[in-house]
Order: C-alpha cells, then structure tokens, then sequence
C-alpha cells in the first residue's frame, strides 16, 4: 500500500538548503511536505519515472560532471612552554604545535547547475512542486492508486511509522 518515493528526481531538489529536515524527517512529524519529486496531474509512476530518467540524462549531457579537489586551510596552535622551580629541580612542560585542517576533499562544481538543468527539462515537461498537507488522523481517504489524483484542496498524504508515504485524497 505504501510506496517509497525514490528520489529519481533528486538533484532537480538539490537547491534547497542542506540544513532542512529531510523529507522522511517531516513525514514522522506530520508536517506538510515538498514532494521529492515534482509533480504532474495524470502521469503514471511509468511515466513519470521515464520522464525524470530523460531529464537527468539530458541534464548530465548538457552540463557533464566536473570533479574539483580543495584541501582545507591549515592552521598550527602556538607553542608554550612553561617552566616550574621545584626546589633545585625546574620542570618545563610544552603545549601546543598541534595542525588542524589540511584535509583534501572532492566535489562536483556542477552538482547545482546540472540539477538546475534537469528542473528546466522537468518544467517543460509540465511538472510543478507542490506542498501536499498529512492527512488528518481517523480521516477516511480515497485508495492510493499508481496513478495519481489530480491534485485538488483534497489531496494529503497518508504515512507509515518508517516515514514511508503515498499520496491520495480525502473522501468529501
């Protein structure tokens, strides 16, 4: 009955910030949720999984990956000593000397522009984002079906406790 909805679309979502709850996240809370995928009233999950599959490769054709290495700034602590008298005995401990940072890493510089490019191929195609409310508790909804409702003031999604969810409608 419940479907989890794979992120085929994901890099055409990429642009919201990284800090934000993630889909599953606000499933479990109940909150209203941004589609992981957009939308399109009347399209199949065969359909839509053809249209977002020709998207990202038209996207990845039009803006190819391009790998960069970065290291981050290094950064030594100062170093102390400090020396005690003990009677006729001095005792000197040294601190610091420590380097932070220095760590290599890669990343796609065209990561957001390519997901850029594949939300324009998916707009073209006709689809929209849309925030879709959780379905109110004890309220009776329409059966979940592959091929989604036309989105209307009905439309909610109703949710498993592993944050799965599907999209239907209320019954009026």
């Amino acid at each position: 009955m419940f479907s989890t909805r794979v992120l085929f679309g994901s890099t055409a979502l990429m642009l919201a910030a990284a800090c934000q709850p993630t889909t599953e996240q606000l499933v479990k809370q109940g909150k209203p949720i941004e589609l992981i995928y957009p939308t399109k009233s009347g399209v199949t999950a065969a359909g839509r999984q053809k249209d977002f599959t020709n998207c990202r490769i038209e996207a990845a054709q039009r803006v190819p990956q391009h790998t960069m290495t970065r290291t981050t700034p290094t950064y030594t602590t100062p170093i102390q000593t400090q020396c005690y008298n003990y009677g006729y005995t001095v005792s000197c401990n040294t601190t610091g000397g420590q380097t932070y940072g220095g760590n290599t890493y890669t990343y796609d510089a065209n990561l957001e522009l390519r997901a850029a490019a594949e939300a324009q191929c998916l707009h073209r195609k006709g689809y929209t984002l849309t925030t879709i409310p959780k379905c109110p508790p004890g309220e009776k909804t329409k059966p979940v079906r592959e091929q989604l409702y036309a989105l209307s003031r009905n439309t909610c999604y109703v949710a498993d406790e592993k944050g799965n969810y599907a999209v239907t409608e209320k019954l009026r």
